[in-house]
């Protein structure tokens, strides 16, 4: 199977096409938001992958929302997660750091100062945040940036990835995706500036663009990817102009020779608005798909020429040895417990079974 041919992200020769797809589960110390001891189980668990990436990390104490999630702002933050990467190479393992803020989807209550979240313009997400009750409130309405203060986001994912280095992880991938600070700027519908940084496509992906020059210096640009979600609609109508839009980030990315681009793209998107033909012709650097895809639909469109690699995300969460499993045919997947995706200590974080000793050895 094409899952299974080796390839390269980046600098980095991988042994097949299977991405760990970034994760939150919420398994952080709730303070400090510093990694525990069980991520490191967690993810050496799964270190088969071709390579992994993180859950998204909070590059900043203005970037906060549900409980346990994780950062890498501060010294005790890049410490916990040495441990995490040192398991993960302990056990042949490679590993992506994916770097986030929140932008306008910030909870204001669990903000320094209970100050108003940040975006590019004034504007609401759609839908809710979890409370500590377990209810829920709208999103609030955001405080818009004056232009003097991207310059401090912009450095703050550039230190995030400096502390990412330090952490030994093998590059970062930026998350400009499901409507997140990042992809506000890229979306008109969430920015509606009239500054450098807001208008046309050029303007909306400058945030991005600079932000990636930066993580280019710290880690060389065989140590970046970005990842992008065109078709998300969870918080808004989105960009107004996608087939303009991601074509030219594609193209502004590739002249960059960033390792990789990361488009979240189930095949039950409709052909029409289908965009990964369009970055395969403007960006030559690997490609990894995720959504929803199984065994099967992964390796035909690697076969395709579709994509270089594929991402699973919840079937990893339920399968820490879901390379071995795919290597047997009809193998048995366990169902994820969806009650413990985003709470709980070590159940339904590192207690999934593997497969017998004498099936794993077949495989």
């Amino acid at each position: 199977m094409a899952l299974f041919v080796p390839g390269k992200i980046g600098d980095l020769v991988v042994p097949n096409r299977i991405v760990m797809a970034p994760l939150g589960r919420a398994r952080n110390h709730v303070e400090s938001r510093e990694a525990l001891g069980r991520a490191a189980i967690y993810y050496a668990q799964r270190a088969t992958a071709g390579f992994i990436i993180s859950e998204a990390t909070h590059v900043s104490p203005a970037s906060v929302s549900r409980p346990g999630t994780g950062a890498i702002h501060s010294e005790g933050q890049v410490a916990a997660w040495r441990a995490v990467t040192d398991a993960v190479h302990q056990a042949n393992g490679r590993i992506f750091q994916q770097l986030f803020h929140l932008g306008r989807k910030a909870d204001p209550d669990r903000l320094p100062g209970r100050q108003l979240p940040v975006a590019p313009s004034a504007i609401a997400a759609n839908g809710t945040l979890p409370t500590a009750d377990g209810s829920a409130k709208p999103f609030p309405v955001p405080r818009a940036l004056e232009t003097s203060e991207i310059a401090e986001l912009v450095e703050d994912f550039a230190r995030a990835a400096e502390n990412a280095r330090d952490a030994g992880f093998d590059g970062i991938e930026l998350h400009a995706a499901n409507g997140f600070l990042i992809e506000q700027f890229l979306r008109d519908d969430a920015n509606q500036r009239h500054d450098r940084y807001g208008g046309g496509v050029e303007n909306r992906a400058r945030f991005l663009l600079e932000i990636v020059d930066n993580a280019i210096q710290i880690f060389g640009a065989a140590g970046v990817g970005v990842r992008i979600s065109p078709h998300f609609r969870g918080d808004g109508a989105g960009a107004s102009d996608p087939s303009t839009l991601f074509p030219y980030l594609g193209w502004a990315l590739n002249r960059r020779n960033i390792a990789y681009l990361h488009l979240i793209e189930p095949d039950a998107t409709p052909a029409a608005r289908k965009l990964r033909a369009a970055l395969r012709n403007v960006f030559s650097g690997s490609l990894i798909l995720a959504g929803d895809f199984t065994r099967e639909s992964a390796d035909y469109v690697l076969r395709a020429g579709e994509a270089d690699f594929v991402a699973f995300g919840r079937l990893f969460i339920s399968n820490p040895d879901l390379v071995a499993r795919f290597r047997i045919p009809d193998a048995p997947l366990n169902e994820p417990d969806e009650a413990s995706f985003y709470a709980g200590g070590d159940r339904g974080y590192i207690d999934y079974p593997a497969l017998d000793a004498k099936a794993a050895l077949l495989a």
